[in-house]
């Protein structure tokens, strides 16, 4: 990824003499041993400068996030088009071009080509230019994962998007032909049944919540065996137990709620929480350690076509984890996990 810096890491070697040398023998044999430790330290530490051989103990890289990303100028009279390359605005404050990206849908044509970014913002999806290859990039890493199976055309245009980590790819190509999911690790193609809408998928991508109407119904995404099926069911952010939902009640328009729903017997499944005055859902995000993240747009802090986001641990005394600001009507922007066309 062009513009990506991966986050340095210096490899080190932990423990020290006092540490090993408790309760070992004295005299000569201790040092012996001493000098046989530092001998081996040193005969480690010149590997890893050499680069023969993995580092040990390294440090891991900090996991980063995009919070949205950007395809986008603004021509003399104030307006935006599409205009290349797509930019990843990252929590950290990076921005990484994303030069490698298909932009634009063919030669000379401005409308945009599929782009996606997963749930949390930590993986995006896209054409790639020099060989058209559908890939997926941990944003974090830099590591770019080719999808098998599928590669971009003119001719077959669809729209994507992408569940938690990257491993499934939702194609969309419009009414009235049925949604797939792409596994983007075996390249296998699971064809929803007509009218079916993908809702979310579990954190761990164990399931998938699709809706129809007013019927919610939950895959098994291994076997793609109907798990569950729940007449009259919201739909909104799938738990990892495949039963749990939480949705936004945006029912009360000066307050918003988030609730939850038992799918398995269709009633509640916990105690709604109130979101801040002033905040409005915009999507829930459940992760692997049960964590619920809520993305609401903040009214007050608004203006003219920029709009305030803000990231909470709804589950955590609705905790602040992040907070940014956007343009809002050039309809050129993706959020993490939201799509604004």
């Amino acid at each position: 990824m062009s513009g990506l810096v991966r986050n340095g890491a210096v490899p080190y070697l932990s423990g020290n003499d006092a540490q090993f040398e408790s309760g070992s023998p004295s005299g000569y044999q201790g040092a012996a041993m001493r000098l046989a430790r530092r001998l081996s330290a040193v005969s480690v530490a010149a590997t890893l400068m050499l680069g023969l051989g993995p580092p040990v103990e390294a440090a891991a890289a900090k996991k980063d996030f995009v919070r949205h990303a950007d395809d986008s100028c603004r021509n003399r009279r104030g307006e935006y088009y599409v205009c290349a390359p797509w930019r990843l605005y990252l929590r950290s404050g990076r921005v990484i071009r994303l030069t490698e990206a298909r932009v634009f849908t063919g030669s000379g044509v401005k409308s945009r080509a599929p782009f996606a970014l997963s749930p949390h913002g930590s993986t995006a999806a896209y054409f790639r230019l020099k060989d058209n290859a559908l890939v997926v990039r941990d944003v974090t890493t830099g590591k770019v994962r080719v999808v098998p199976g599928i590669t971009w055309s003119a001719t077959r245009r669809f729209m994507i998007d992408i569940s938690p980590g990257g491993r499934f790819i939702i194609l969309d190509r419009g009414y009235p032909q049925p949604y797939q999911i792409l596994d983007s690790v075996s390249g296998r193609v699971h064809t929803l049944p007509a009218g079916q809408i993908p809702v979310s998928f579990s954190p761990d991508n164990e399931y998938l919540l699709t809706r129809q109407q007013e019927v919610a119904t939950v895959y098994s995404t291994e076997t793609w065996a109907v798990v569950r099926v729940r007449q009259g069911a919201q739909g909104g952010a799938l738990h990892m137990d495949g039963t749990t939902v939480a949705y936004i009640d945006r029912s009360n328009r000066q307050t918003h709620y988030i609730r939850f729903l038992n799918l398995a017997t269709g009633g509640t499944a916990g105690s709604p929480i109130k979101l801040p005055p002033g905040e409005f859902g915009g999507q829930l995000y459940w992760d692997r350690a049960n964590h619920l993240d809520v993305l609401a747009t903040v009214t007050a802090a608004s203006r003219g076509d920029r709009t305030t986001w803000r990231w909470r641990r709804a589950n955590d005394a609705m905790r602040v984890l992040d907070t940014f600001v956007e343009r809002s009507l050039d309809e050129i922007d993706v959020i993490a996990g939201l799509w604004y066309l």
